[in-house]
């Protein structure tokens, strides 16, 4: 590796860091909201599908 490295990123100005801020955590809200529905739609499914069907324990 030589000592010149010219492929080191250089770091972002104070305005790209207020414009990544301001833009929010929208990704990461949509993800776990995606991720919620499956694991509800899961349990739904497994609730009517399996837990249902056997009927009431006596």
């Amino acid at each position: 590796m030589e000592a010149n490295d010219t492929h080191s990123a250089t770091p972002p100005s104070d305005e790209e860091v207020e414009r990544v801020v301001a833009a929010g955590p929208g990704g990461a809200i949509a993800l776990a909201g995606i991720s919620v529905l499956i694991v509800m739609a899961i349990w739904f499914g497994f609730y009517f599908f399996a837990f249902l069907p056997r009927g009431i324990i006596h």
